[in-house]
């Protein structure tokens, strides 16, 4: 399944959400496209 999620969206973003999108692709077989500034969502995941 593929999700799209706000990478830019809540509190604590985008730090959390990246955290959190990757967790949840890895334990549930997800195809997660992370959405937002492509600079600051590759920092999120170096």
């Amino acid at each position: 399944m593929r999700v799209a999620v706000d990478a830019m969206g809540g509190d604590h973003a985008p730090a959390e959400i990246v955290k959190g999108a990757v967790l949840a692709a890895g334990e549930n077989n997800l195809d997660i496209a992370l959405v937002g500034p492509l600079d600051i969502v590759q920092a999120e995941l170096a």
